[in-house]
Protein backbone atom coordinates (compact mmCIF):
# COMPACT_ATOMS: atom_id res chain seq x y z
CA UNK A 1 0.00 0.00 0.00
CA UNK A 2 1.52 3.57 -0.98
CA UNK A 3 0.71 6.75 1.37
CA UNK A 4 0.52 9.89 0.18
CA UNK A 5 0.83 12.86 2.15
CA UNK A 6 0.32 16.41 0.87
CA UNK A 7 2.58 19.00 3.17
CA UNK A 8 2.38 22.77 3.13
CA UNK A 9 3.78 24.04 6.29
CA UNK A 10 3.33 20.82 8.09
CA UNK A 11 6.10 22.06 10.70
CA UNK A 12 6.30 19.09 13.61
CA UNK A 13 2.92 17.61 12.62
CA UNK A 14 4.27 16.26 9.27
CA UNK A 15 7.15 13.95 10.95
CA UNK A 16 4.78 12.53 13.69
CA UNK A 17 2.17 11.71 11.23
CA UNK A 18 5.33 10.17 8.71
CA UNK A 19 6.07 8.29 12.07
CA UNK A 20 2.48 7.16 12.64
CA UNK A 21 2.40 5.48 9.23
CA UNK A 22 5.76 3.62 10.08
CA UNK A 23 4.40 2.24 12.85
CA UNK A 24 1.80 0.44 11.41
CA UNK A 25 0.92 -3.36 11.88
CA UNK A 26 1.45 -3.66 8.16
CA UNK A 27 4.23 -2.18 5.93
CA UNK A 28 3.22 1.04 3.92
CA UNK A 29 5.23 2.79 1.42
CA UNK A 30 5.54 6.38 2.51
CA UNK A 31 5.67 9.58 -0.34
CA UNK A 32 5.56 13.46 0.72
CA UNK A 33 4.46 15.99 -1.76
CA UNK A 34 5.58 19.07 -0.15
CA UNK A 35 3.59 22.32 -2.20
CA UNK A 36 6.60 24.71 -1.33
CA UNK A 37 6.30 25.33 2.02
CA UNK A 38 7.89 28.06 3.57
CA UNK A 39 8.74 26.91 7.21
CA UNK A 40 11.26 23.69 7.96
CA UNK A 41 8.64 20.90 8.14
CA UNK A 42 10.77 19.07 5.58
CA UNK A 43 14.08 19.93 7.01
CA UNK A 44 12.85 18.38 9.95
CA UNK A 45 11.82 15.28 8.09
CA UNK A 46 14.86 15.00 6.83
CA UNK A 47 17.34 15.53 10.15
CA UNK A 48 15.06 12.68 11.11
CA UNK A 49 15.98 10.15 8.59
CA UNK A 50 12.76 8.64 8.38
CA UNK A 51 12.16 5.98 5.44
CA UNK A 52 9.89 8.04 3.43
CA UNK A 53 10.26 9.58 -0.12
CA UNK A 54 10.44 13.28 -0.81
CA UNK A 55 9.11 15.40 -3.22
CA UNK A 56 9.54 19.04 -3.31
CA UNK A 57 7.50 21.39 -5.94
CA UNK A 58 8.94 24.95 -6.57
CA UNK A 59 5.14 26.13 -6.46
CA UNK A 60 2.07 25.44 -4.43
CA UNK A 61 -0.20 23.40 -6.34
CA UNK A 62 -2.82 23.27 -3.85
CA UNK A 63 -4.53 20.47 -3.04
CA UNK A 64 -5.57 18.92 -6.14
CA UNK A 65 -2.62 19.23 -8.08
CA UNK A 66 -0.69 17.76 -5.21
CA UNK A 67 -2.63 14.84 -4.99
CA UNK A 68 -1.79 14.31 -9.03
CA UNK A 69 1.77 14.88 -8.21
CA UNK A 70 1.53 11.48 -6.12
CA UNK A 71 -0.97 9.67 -8.18
CA UNK A 72 2.16 9.93 -10.63
CA UNK A 73 4.45 8.41 -8.10
CA UNK A 74 2.21 5.57 -6.77
CA UNK A 75 1.70 2.51 -8.26
CA UNK A 76 0.82 0.19 -5.50
CA UNK A 77 -3.08 -1.78 -6.17
CA UNK A 78 -4.03 0.31 -2.97
CA UNK A 79 -3.49 4.36 -2.66
CA UNK A 80 -4.12 6.49 -0.18
CA UNK A 81 -3.96 10.89 -0.68
CA UNK A 82 -4.03 12.11 3.03
CA UNK A 83 -3.46 15.60 4.96
CA UNK A 84 0.19 16.15 7.07
CA UNK A 85 -1.83 16.75 10.46
CA UNK A 86 -3.09 13.32 10.79
CA UNK A 87 -1.92 10.15 13.09
CA UNK A 88 -2.80 7.08 12.47
CA UNK A 89 -3.84 4.18 14.81
CA UNK A 90 -1.24 1.54 14.89
CA UNK A 91 -3.84 -0.82 13.51
CA UNK A 92 -5.36 1.43 10.78
CA UNK A 93 -3.22 0.03 7.57
CA UNK A 94 -4.29 -3.40 8.46
CA UNK A 95 -7.91 -2.86 9.23
CA UNK A 96 -8.45 -1.02 5.98
CA UNK A 97 -7.05 -3.88 3.94
CA UNK A 98 -8.57 -6.13 5.80
CA UNK A 99 -12.19 -4.60 4.86
CA UNK A 100 -10.49 -4.59 0.88
CA UNK A 101 -10.46 -7.96 1.41
CA UNK A 102 -14.29 -8.05 2.05
CA UNK A 103 -15.46 -5.85 -0.55
CA UNK A 104 -13.75 -6.91 -3.75
CA UNK A 105 -16.65 -4.91 -5.26
CA UNK A 106 -15.57 -1.64 -3.54
CA UNK A 107 -12.97 0.61 -5.34
CA UNK A 108 -12.49 2.80 -2.17
CA UNK A 109 -12.66 2.40 1.86
CA UNK A 110 -13.64 5.44 3.72
CA UNK A 111 -11.48 5.91 7.46
CA UNK A 112 -13.06 6.72 10.57
CA UNK A 113 -11.57 10.52 11.21
CA UNK A 114 -12.22 11.80 14.50
CA UNK A 115 -10.92 13.79 17.30
CA UNK A 116 -8.86 12.14 20.14
CA UNK A 117 -11.58 13.54 22.64
CA UNK A 118 -14.25 11.41 20.81
CA UNK A 119 -15.82 14.07 18.69
CA UNK A 120 -16.18 12.49 15.14
CA UNK A 121 -15.14 14.62 12.10
CA UNK A 122 -16.47 12.23 9.56
CA UNK A 123 -18.30 9.39 8.80
CA UNK A 124 -20.02 9.95 4.96
CA UNK A 125 -20.87 12.75 2.78
CA UNK A 126 -24.14 13.82 2.22
CA UNK A 127 -25.62 16.66 0.28
CA UNK A 128 -28.38 19.18 0.24
CA UNK A 129 -30.54 19.71 -2.79
CA UNK A 130 -27.90 22.65 -4.78
CA UNK A 131 -25.05 20.24 -4.37
CA UNK A 132 -24.19 21.18 -0.70
CA UNK A 133 -22.04 18.88 1.03
CA UNK A 134 -21.77 18.01 4.59
CA UNK A 135 -19.49 16.07 6.86
CA UNK A 136 -21.88 13.34 8.25
CA UNK A 137 -21.97 12.94 11.83
CA UNK A 138 -19.61 16.05 12.26
CA UNK A 139 -19.08 17.03 15.66
CA UNK A 140 -20.76 14.29 16.86
CA UNK A 141 -19.85 12.32 19.92
CA UNK A 142 -18.87 8.71 18.62
CA UNK A 143 -21.19 6.93 20.83
CA UNK A 144 -23.98 9.24 19.19
CA UNK A 145 -22.58 9.25 15.55
CA UNK A 146 -23.79 5.68 13.20
CA UNK A 147 -20.27 3.83 12.51
CA UNK A 148 -21.57 0.93 11.37
CA UNK A 149 -19.57 -1.01 8.54
CA UNK A 150 -21.98 0.72 5.41
CA UNK A 151 -21.97 2.27 2.03
CA UNK A 152 -21.10 5.32 1.91
CA UNK A 153 -21.03 8.46 -0.84
CA UNK A 154 -16.87 8.99 -0.70
CA UNK A 155 -13.78 8.94 1.42
CA UNK A 156 -13.48 12.39 3.77
CA UNK A 157 -10.93 15.28 1.98
CA UNK A 158 -8.35 14.26 4.94
CA UNK A 159 -7.72 10.34 4.30
CA UNK A 160 -8.92 8.64 0.96
CA UNK A 161 -8.15 5.20 0.35
CA UNK A 162 -9.01 3.85 -3.09
CA UNK A 163 -8.09 1.01 -5.58
CA UNK A 164 -5.78 2.13 -8.23
CA UNK A 165 -7.95 0.81 -10.92
CA UNK A 166 -10.70 3.06 -9.40
CA UNK A 167 -8.62 6.29 -9.11
CA UNK A 168 -7.42 5.43 -13.15
CA UNK A 169 -10.97 5.00 -14.10
CA UNK A 170 -12.00 8.57 -12.42
CA UNK A 171 -8.99 10.07 -14.14
CA UNK A 172 -6.84 12.90 -12.39
CA UNK A 173 -8.04 15.50 -9.99
CA UNK A 174 -9.19 19.10 -11.33
CA UNK A 175 -5.99 21.02 -10.22
CA UNK A 176 -7.62 24.55 -11.21
CA UNK A 177 -10.07 23.99 -8.20
CA UNK A 178 -7.01 24.46 -5.79
CA UNK A 179 -8.86 23.62 -2.53
CA UNK A 180 -12.11 22.33 -1.83
CA UNK A 181 -14.65 19.83 -3.01
CA UNK A 182 -11.77 18.81 -5.36
CA UNK A 183 -12.48 15.32 -3.25
CA UNK A 184 -16.62 15.86 -3.97
CA UNK A 185 -16.14 16.51 -7.62
CA UNK A 186 -13.40 13.45 -7.98
CA UNK A 187 -15.49 10.74 -6.03
CA UNK A 188 -18.67 12.09 -8.02
CA UNK A 189 -16.56 10.38 -10.82
CA UNK A 190 -15.90 7.56 -8.94
CA UNK A 191 -19.35 6.74 -8.82
CA UNK A 192 -20.49 7.74 -12.19
CA UNK A 193 -17.24 4.94 -13.41
CA UNK A 194 -19.41 2.31 -11.39
CA UNK A 195 -16.89 1.85 -7.85
CA UNK A 196 -18.61 2.27 -4.29
CA UNK A 197 -17.36 3.34 -1.28
CA UNK A 198 -17.20 1.62 2.33
CA UNK A 199 -16.63 2.73 5.72
CA UNK A 200 -15.08 1.16 7.85
CA UNK A 201 -14.94 2.05 11.50
CA UNK A 202 -12.23 -0.05 12.44
CA UNK A 203 -9.90 1.91 10.16
CA UNK A 204 -9.41 5.24 12.89
CA UNK A 205 -7.42 8.16 12.16
CA UNK A 206 -7.01 11.14 14.26
CA UNK A 207 -7.30 14.50 12.84
CA UNK A 208 -7.47 17.75 15.10
CA UNK A 209 -9.35 19.36 12.14
CA UNK A 210 -7.17 21.07 9.03
CA UNK A 211 -3.86 23.36 9.97
CA UNK A 212 -3.74 24.86 6.53
CA UNK A 213 -7.21 26.53 5.84
CA UNK A 214 -9.17 28.06 8.47
CA UNK A 215 -12.63 26.90 9.45
CA UNK A 216 -15.13 29.40 8.44
CA UNK A 217 -12.48 32.05 6.54
CA UNK A 218 -13.77 33.84 4.07
CA UNK A 219 -11.20 32.18 1.76
CA UNK A 220 -12.62 28.81 2.69
CA UNK A 221 -16.06 30.03 1.59
CA UNK A 222 -15.12 31.38 -1.37
CA UNK A 223 -13.55 27.93 -3.09
CA UNK A 224 -16.12 25.98 -1.38
CA UNK A 225 -18.41 27.97 -3.08
CA UNK A 226 -17.26 28.15 -6.12
CA UNK A 227 -16.45 24.86 -6.88
CA UNK A 228 -19.48 23.39 -5.66
CA UNK A 229 -21.02 25.30 -8.60
CA UNK A 230 -18.50 24.34 -10.68
CA UNK A 231 -19.59 20.66 -9.86
CA UNK A 232 -23.00 21.42 -10.35
CA UNK A 233 -22.49 22.46 -13.53
CA UNK A 234 -20.79 19.83 -14.58
CA UNK A 235 -22.70 17.50 -13.07
CA UNK A 236 -26.18 17.58 -12.58
CA UNK A 237 -29.35 17.61 -15.19
CA UNK A 238 -29.63 21.28 -16.35
CA UNK A 239 -33.29 21.51 -14.11
CA UNK A 240 -31.42 21.80 -11.43
CA UNK A 241 -28.39 23.84 -12.73
CA UNK A 242 -31.02 26.38 -13.49
CA UNK A 243 -32.18 26.03 -9.88
CA UNK A 244 -29.08 26.62 -8.40
CA UNK A 245 -29.56 31.18 -7.81
CA UNK A 246 -32.77 30.07 -5.86
CA UNK A 247 -31.41 26.99 -3.78
CA UNK A 248 -28.23 28.92 -2.74
CA UNK A 249 -30.48 31.87 -2.07
CA UNK A 250 -32.77 29.77 0.23
CA UNK A 251 -29.80 28.18 1.94
CA UNK A 252 -27.80 31.15 2.65
CA UNK A 253 -31.10 32.64 4.50
CA UNK A 254 -31.34 29.56 6.50
CA UNK A 255 -27.74 29.41 7.70
CA UNK A 256 -28.07 33.31 8.30
CA UNK A 257 -30.94 32.81 10.73
CA UNK A 258 -28.38 30.74 13.04
CA UNK A 259 -26.48 33.71 13.17
CA UNK A 260 -22.60 34.59 12.00
CA UNK A 261 -19.30 33.34 13.62
CA UNK A 262 -17.86 35.85 15.28
CA UNK A 263 -14.33 35.09 14.28
CA UNK A 264 -12.31 32.38 11.88
CA UNK A 265 -10.55 29.41 13.05
CA UNK A 266 -7.32 31.13 13.13
CA UNK A 267 -8.81 33.82 16.09
CA UNK A 268 -9.53 36.60 13.10
CA UNK A 269 -12.93 38.72 13.23
CA UNK A 270 -15.55 38.30 10.53
CA UNK A 271 -18.06 40.48 9.19
CA UNK A 272 -21.07 39.81 7.80
CA UNK A 273 -19.38 41.81 4.55
CA UNK A 274 -15.96 39.88 4.77
CA UNK A 275 -18.96 36.99 4.00
CA UNK A 276 -20.68 38.59 1.53
CA UNK A 277 -17.76 39.27 -0.88
CA UNK A 278 -16.25 36.05 -0.59
CA UNK A 279 -19.88 34.51 -1.39
CA UNK A 280 -20.05 37.50 -4.70
CA UNK A 281 -16.77 36.32 -5.96
CA UNK A 282 -17.37 32.72 -5.97
CA UNK A 283 -20.79 33.32 -8.01
CA UNK A 284 -18.79 35.51 -10.67
CA UNK A 285 -15.62 33.63 -10.73
CA UNK A 286 -18.11 30.25 -11.27
CA UNK A 287 -19.99 32.76 -14.02
CA UNK A 288 -16.82 33.54 -15.84
CA UNK A 289 -15.75 29.76 -15.88
CA UNK A 290 -18.87 28.87 -16.92
CA UNK A 291 -18.24 28.26 -20.83
CA UNK A 292 -15.33 25.68 -19.45
CA UNK A 293 -17.52 24.04 -17.05
CA UNK A 294 -19.92 23.01 -19.99
CA UNK A 295 -16.95 21.64 -22.16
CA UNK A 296 -15.85 19.54 -19.19
CA UNK A 297 -19.66 18.24 -18.77
CA UNK A 298 -19.92 16.97 -23.02
CA UNK A 299 -15.98 15.64 -21.68
CA UNK A 300 -18.25 13.83 -18.58
CA UNK A 301 -21.35 12.67 -20.89
CA UNK A 302 -19.07 10.99 -23.34
CA UNK A 303 -16.63 9.47 -20.65
CA UNK A 304 -19.69 8.10 -18.26
CA UNK A 305 -23.25 7.32 -20.14
CA UNK A 306 -26.24 8.97 -18.59
CA UNK A 307 -23.82 10.99 -16.40
CA UNK A 308 -26.35 13.73 -15.06
CA UNK A 309 -29.24 10.81 -14.62
CA UNK A 310 -26.31 9.05 -12.49
CA UNK A 311 -25.42 11.84 -10.47
CA UNK A 312 -29.02 13.09 -9.81
CA UNK A 313 -29.65 9.66 -8.31
CA UNK A 314 -26.47 9.88 -6.54
CA UNK A 315 -27.34 13.10 -4.66
CA UNK A 316 -30.79 11.53 -4.23
CA UNK A 317 -29.11 7.85 -2.53
CA UNK A 318 -26.94 10.24 -0.14
CA UNK A 319 -29.05 13.22 0.42
CA UNK A 320 -29.50 15.43 3.74
CA UNK A 321 -33.08 14.75 3.99
CA UNK A 322 -32.75 10.85 3.21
Amino acid sequence: MDVGIINYNGGSELAECVKSLLAQTVPVRVLVFDNASSDNSIQNLKKQNLNCFIIENGENLGYAGACNGLLENMNADIQVLCNMDLEFDPTWAENLLNCFDRHPEAGSVASLVMEKSGVVNAVGVQFGADLFAKNEASGLNIAEADIREKEVFGCYGAVMSFRKVAAEAAGKMDASFFLFFEETEWYFRHNLAGFKTVFCPEAKVYHERSMTTVRYSPRKLFYSERNRLRTAVRLLPMSDVFKLPFRGFVRYLSMAKGGVPGQSGDGKKLSKISICKALAKAWLQALWMLPNELRVRKEYHRKFENASLKARKILDAYSLNA
